[in-house]
């Protein structure tokens, strides 16, 4: 969720947290800003709505200093306004404050800091943190001794950044179940270096060339020239930097109009970049996940949102391919209830940023019941990936697109990978299985690229049908996930009013909201389920809906059915089949989204990584 941002080094700071915000923006934020620190005090500037906002105000009331902190604030406590804005102060400009995550005592500790003689200016849980630090600085405390006894009164999730007012060249940092991240440079001819923070890694570029991950219960102390300190329950830890991989130019847009087309354009060589680290010589490479796959009979899916339909897709892989009984969970509501632990039971848990909140509640609760866990995750360096005991990359790239696309088919083509090991394991996936489902998988980038490249019916349909105000997904099998993110996709982006369903379901009481003004997008590929789709399909064509077809475009009975066809190819496995089945339902959303004016890769509300509950 919130974008945190932090910098020292010898460049004038506002410039440089600005473009960092921007690349943490995709995040989603209803407002922006940032303080800076000179001899002269604490420099704060704050705006509402979008980041150019704030941008303005900075060319209007410019403000000076090398070491600054700014955040892009996704509202929880208190509507999305400036004087809930972070950076946020104590009423004697003392101290200022950025944060990520929730405060679940703020309540008190607001009522006890007014008690003292503390004024809030906001609504927002945050500002309880600046006004606390302020009080055990004045009850004789340093900077970093506050922050320690700090961290100690506050319940919740945090990663919070600090600058104080007698200190102008110093960042404090903290951190309890939210993500950060402390990048630096490589070293100047004196041998100093340029500091940052971050939440996430776009933010550091191009400044940092390394990057350390805080720990929960982590403390990091960033001075100018360019040390970091960092302590864990009151000891010294030496801070591991490693390099970045990740460069500037993989999280630009480059000449595409969006992060979204972007990342739907990258699709095949997403795919191709996924099989290539898993298969050699015609074979299943087999990544180490530290497990005994044979005894394993049971597996849980811990997921959210587009991954949860991702592992709907891989309970069918795994009790297709494997004979692995299966459930999937979401992970919110996993969370709270007693699950029953068995042996034989692993926990995977899919999450493309491995950040996402409440898997990595189930994470913690699976492992507190001894559970083994394997995260399916994008970032390798994530908290839910260095929590598991195994991983599986997707090697998807940034996605910086807030409605998932290129993780998505990531992950379907993860998890079949994956369901093809646990087979093996299994001694259920024979030699001449194993490479026809191996080429089945390879002839899938072509077949992407070629199923993206016809896309007339998509802006057709959405030209036709950009005003309606709900839609209808159907599908059945493999394709009843793909409905539902279909779904998911015009939601998120296009705020339209869409459900998927199963196509046998959907007689029994949704079929009343079909009629000429409905939309209706049927998945009818040609596998084992196309004539019972077929026959749902003539009940919504009895009843005057309009449809949408999504299947071979040289499916004649399709083409007689629906007002339009979206062609897709088929894939050699109808396993496969969604991976393709989903990519004009992502254009559809897009071009969908573009025509009702609203902003693809930000939509309003939503963030694109979930990190607090």
């Amino acid at each position: 969720m919130c974008g945190i941002a932090g910098y020292i080094g010898p460049k004038v700071a506002a410039p440089v947290l600005t473009v960092a915000l921007e690349r943490l923006k995709y995040r989603g934020y209803d407002s922006a800003g940032l303080v800076t620190a000179t001899a002269d005090g604490l420099h704060l500037r704050r705006a509402e709505g979008r980041l150019r906002n704030l941008q303005e105000k900075l060319e209007r009331e410019p403000v000076s200093g090398h070491v600054g902190i700014a955040h892009t604030r996704w509202a929880t406590h208190g509507a999305p306004c400036e004087r809930n804005a972070h950076p946020h102060l104590d009423g004697g400009c003392t101290v200022a404050v950025v944060h990520n995550g929730i405060i679940e005592n703020h309540d008190h500790l607001r009522k006890e800091l007014q008690a003292g003689g503390a004024v809030f200016a906001s609504e927002t849980d945050t500002e309880v943190i600046p006004h606390l630090l302020a009080r055990l600085r004045r009850d004789g405390l340093d900077a970093r001794a506050s922050v320690r006894q700090a961290c100690t009164l506050l319940e919740g999730s945090y990663a919070f950044a600090a600058i104080f007012a007698d200190e102008p060249e110093r960042i404090l940092v903290a951190r309890k179940g939210s993500p950060v991240l402390i990048g630096r440079s490589r070293p100047a001819a004196d041998g100093s270096r340029e500091l940052m923070i971050a939440s996430d890694i776009p933010a550091l570029l191009p400044h940092a060339q390394e990057m350390a991950i805080l720990d929960d219960g982590d403390i990091a102390d960033l001075r100018a020239p360019g040390t970091v300190e960092v302590e864990h329950d009151g000891a010294a830890k030496i801070p591991v930097f490693k390099r970045i991989e990740v460069t500037a130019d993989a999280v630009d847009k480059g000449a595409y109009d969006s992060f979204m087309a972007k990342e739907i354009a990258e699709q095949p060589a997403v795919l191709a970049r996924l099989l290539d680290s898993r298969v050699r010589g015609g074979r299943l490479v087999e990544p180490d996940l530290g497990l005994d796959l044979k005894a394993v009979n049971h597996i849980v899916f811990l997921a959210c949102g587009t991954s949860w339909h991702a592992s709907m897709l891989g309970k069918r892989f795994l009790e297709a391919l494997a004979r692995v009984h299966v459930e999937v969970d979401i992970s919110s509501e996993y969370r709270y209830r007693n699950p029953v632990a068995s042996g034989g039971t692993l926990v995977v848990a899919i999450s493309q940023s491995g950040e996402t909140a409440d898997t990595l509640a189930g994470v913690r609760l699976a492992k507190s019941k001894f559970l083994p866990v394997v995260g399916l995750v994008n970032v390798v360096t994530s908290t839910i990936a260095r929590e598991a005991d195994g991983v599986l990359p997707l090697l998807a790239g940034p996605e910086i697109g807030v409605a998932s696309t290129k993780a998505y088919t990531a992950q379907v083509l993860g998890l079949f990978l994956f369901a093809m090991q646990v087979a093996r394991a299994k001694g259920l996936l024979p030699e001449a299985e194993e490479l026809r489902l191996l080429a089945a998988c390879a002839a899938l980038p072509e077949l992407v690229t070629a199923t993206l490249a016809d896309e007339t019916a998509v802006v057709e349909a959405a030209d036709l049908f950009a005003a309606a105000e709900a839609t209808v997904f159907l599908g059945r099998g493999g394709e009843h996930p793909t409905a539902l993110e279909g779904a998911l996709k015009l939601k998120e982006i296009a705020y339209i009013a869409a459900s998927g369903y199963p196509a046998g379901e959907f007689k029994h009481g949704p079929i009343a909201l079909v009629s000429r003004h409905l939309p209706v997008i049927a998945l009818c590929p040609r596998d084992a389920m196309r004539e019972k789709m077929l026959s749902n399909i003539q009940e919504v064509r009895a009843r005057a809906g309009r449809i949408i077809g999504v299947g071979a475009g040289d499916d004649p009975q399709l083409r007689d059915l629906c007002d339009l066809v979206f062609p897709v190819r088929s894939a050699p496995e109808d396993l496969l089949q969604p991976i393709l089945s989903i990519l004009p339902l992502q254009r559809y959303a897009y071009h969908v989204a573009q025509r009702r004016g609203c902003d693809v890769d930000q939509p309003r509300n939503l963030a694109k990584s979930v990190t607090v509950e």
